[in-house]
């Protein structure tokens, strides 16, 4: 089957649904749908939804919902009921994500909380005939708006994720769109199965009860909830609810939408051709899927089977957009949104911590704004989307220094984040706080292909920095993070501890006459990217008797380059990672450590090593354990920084205190020329644990006010 195939054809068999009409089309009968002059191929459908018995729904970019059959199911052959699918309702965009059963209903989940309850009734199951259910469009739920995500749907079913990382299950049990007494087990009270996994990028499920994992580093796992009723008692999981490893590559450098029936694993494959479209749908079958905790792991086709193309997808092509990375207080600031709603409302919001923590001030009411649908261009993923400025947010030049998303909202709660960086026109604190930016786009999965994907080049590589963020997490994504959700932890400690700031981002150095003037630079969670203007110009700060507070893990790792019109060239000509270290210039020569790849996705606390200056008022001996717990478990791991990983230790280099693990992360002070020096922290999880440890704070607050001084 080849999606692309169908777009020019003219459907004869549209259903026009009567009543409320079905997947929200009398929402879009007020919001609209914004229509470009055709569709985007790039980035044609929102989610791929199984269905049971092969039944594949597609949620297109521009509302439409269409109905698929994969008669391969069972064997991974290229056949299908209806290659070109049948259209069964219109206005979908509404929903950030949508879930189903195998009797036809659908889960409409939406931005405020709320979920849609709908029903496709097959008259022919060969053809997808049918019509919808009377109760259609009705809410079924409004109590989902603080879970990070939800997963599931078979027999009713559905599984939420909170901030926390602990999973809840709930079960519609009437399954006629009604909500009453009974309609829901346990009253449609959430009944917690599952505590803390965080390490879990996200999952999806399978029939009785079948969970896949993808933990973070690309590992697949299979559990499998038996109870089925919400208990969490003995035998309420298979295997007493721990791993088992079935697989590997699934996560977003591999693939860019999975899904699963009765142990047939779908995906959409990564192209290992950059320049070509992300659009193979590849079928795998695991031929015991519920009985792996038994017979071990059976898979049928361990190399997969490419059963369909066309099937591009990208989450936010309803609702998407980008803008400068950062922007002086009394500029303008550009913004460029695709969408497929004819209008949308735009706001800026300073943000001093998570959203859900309280973070968010708002510094530009809402506005509202035509929409349209901007087609990407080729080889956007080099050069960029190409979109076109909807809008310019004048920057007033009284506002405060300091991290801003654009956030976009369309209908019913639905909301995306554009994060940018407001710089002062002048240094007007003592504190400068750099955002690792170029972190952030290489870990950026938007667009399919990034630095961590798939790529057989062997030439450098080319990532823009013109497109939009899809691993902005503003708000808690209910695993662990050490991108911008990372850094706003960091942020609110500064808000908790009443330490004001500056903020710039990472090719703000590139025009480094700012750093001079500041007492402390304060490097984020993971500044893993930099290019050799910043890191002259960071040697020259401390040089200088600058003091940097360095408060992540694997800093100063890996060299890049940026060219100005708007890409950032990745690894060396021969496409390998091209490391400061291996150019006889390890990060540990400025930063006094350098990132140790042994202890990758192992956190402990730190242990106390030596007496120093920065421990004083944290009540902590030589011994005492600090860091146990965090956002991102304990405050030693994930990737972590030692002395001597990469070469002999600086000169003069002190450690006061270690992780707990073998090859744990160093907490050190390196002393510099003119009174200058580096604090180093060593690890990624350092900050997502200041808010559980006041020890660990008063560390930091200590060496800050050590810069000061």
């Amino acid at each position: 089957m080849d999606l692309g195939d169908q777009e020019n054809r003219t459907f004869a068999r549209r259903t026009v649904l009567k009543g409320a009409l079905a997947g929200a089309a009398l929402v879009a009968a007020n919001q609209g749908t914004a229509q470009a002059a055709a569709e985007d191929p790039e980035q044609r459908l929102l989610q791929l939804v199984p269905g049971g018995n092969g039944v594949i729904y597609a949620l297109y970019a521009d509302g439409r919902l269409k109905w698929f059959k994969h008669n391969g199911r069972n064997d991974g052959s290229s056949s299908w009921a209806d290659g070109n699918g049948r259209e069964i309702g219109s206005g979908w965009q509404i929903h950030p994500t949508v879930l189903a059963s195998q009797d036809g209903q659908l889960f409409g989940f939406c931005g405020d909380g709320t979920i849609w309850w709908h029903k496709w009734v097959l008259t022919n199951a060969a053809t997808g005939a049918g019509y919808w259910h009377e109760n259609t469009n009705e809410i079924i739920h409004t109590g989902f708006r603080d879970y990070s995500y939800v997963f599931g749907g078979w027999d009713g079913v559905i599984y939420a994720v909170d901030a926390q990382g602990d999973m809840f299950w709930f079960r519609y049990v009437v399954g006629d769109g009604t909500n009453g007494t009974g309609a829901w087990a346990n009253n449609g009270v959430g009944q917690k199965i599952a505590s803390g996994r965080r390490d879990y990028d996200g999952y999806f499920a399978d029939q009785h009860g079948v969970i896949y994992g993808m933990r973070h580093g690309a590992v697949l796992h299979w559990f499998r909830y038996l109870a089925g009723d919400g208990t969490n008692g003995p035998g309420a999981w298979a295997h007493d609810g721990n791993p088992i490893h079935i697989g590997s590559g699934f996560d977003l450098g591999g693939c860019v939408e999975r899904f699963a029936e009765t142990g047939v694993v779908y995906c959409v494959w990564i192209n290992r051709d950059h320049t070509q479209p992300d659009h193979q749908l590849a079928w795998y079958k695991l031929q015991n899927y519920t009985t792996i905790d038994r017979d071990g792991v059976v898979w049928t086709e361990g190399n997969g089977k490419v059963v369909g193309t066309g099937f591009t997808v990208t989450r936010a092509a309803n609702l998407q957009g980008c803008t400068a990375w950062s922007v002086a207080a009394g500029e303008q600031l550009p913004v460029r949104v695709s969408t497929t709603f004819d209008s949308y409302r735009a706001s800026v919001l300073r943000l001093t911590g998570p959203i859900e923590q309280g973070g968010a001030h708002e510094v530009w009411a809402p506005h509202t704004f035509p929409g349209r649908r901007q087609l990407l261009r080729s080889g956007y993923r080099e050069n960029g989307v190409g979109w076109q400025t909807d809008f310019t947010v004048p920057v007033g030049a009284d506002w405060e220094s300091g991290f801003h998303v654009v956030r976009l909202e369309g209908s019913h709660g639905l909301r995306q984040y554009i994060p940018f960086v407001v710089k002062p026109r002048q240094p007007a604190r003592k504190v400068a706080l750099l955002l690792p930016y170029l972190t952030h786009n290489a870990y950026n999965h938007w667009g399919g292909h990034f630095q961590y994907s798939w790529d057989e080049r062997a030439a450098r590589r080319r990532i823009t920095t013109q497109r939009p963020f899809a691993n902005a997490y503003v708000e808690a994504p209910g695993f662990i993070d050490v991108r911008f959700h990372g850094d706003l932890l960091l942020m609110k400690w500064f808000a908790d501890n009443d330490v004001v700031y500056d903020c710039y981002q990472d090719l703000d150095l590139h025009n480094p006459s700012w750093l001079a003037q500041y007492k402390v630079l304060v490097l984020a969670t993971h500044p893993e990217y930099w290019t050799p203007e910043m890191r002259a110009a960071l040697e020259n700060y401390l040089a200088g008797g600058g003091r940097v507070v360095y408060t992540g893990g694997n800093g100063m790792y890996e060299r890049v380059d940026y060219n100005s019109a708007g890409y950032v060239l990745h690894r060396n000509v021969d496409g390998n990672r091209w490391l400061w270290r291996d150019q006889g210039r390890p990060e540990s020569q400025v930063l006094g450590v350098a990132y140790d790849s042994y202890s990758y996705m192992d956190m402990h606390p730190y242990v106390v090593d030596a007496d120093h200056p920065f421990l004083e008022g944290t009540g902590l001996k030589i011994g005492d354990r600090f860091g146990r717990e965090g956002y991102n478990f304990a405050a030693s791991g994930w990737e972590i920084d030692t002395r001597t990983a990469a070469g002999p230790e600086a000169p003069g280099v002190v450690r006061f205190a270690h992780g707990e693990q073998d090859h744990g992360a160093e907490m050190c002070v390196t002393p510099k020329p003119n009174g200058g020096w580096v604090f180093a922290a060593g690890s990624l999880c350092f900050n997502g644990a200041l808010a559980h440890d006041a020890a660990q704070s008063r560390i930091l607050l200590n060496a800050v006010n050590a810069g000061l001084a």
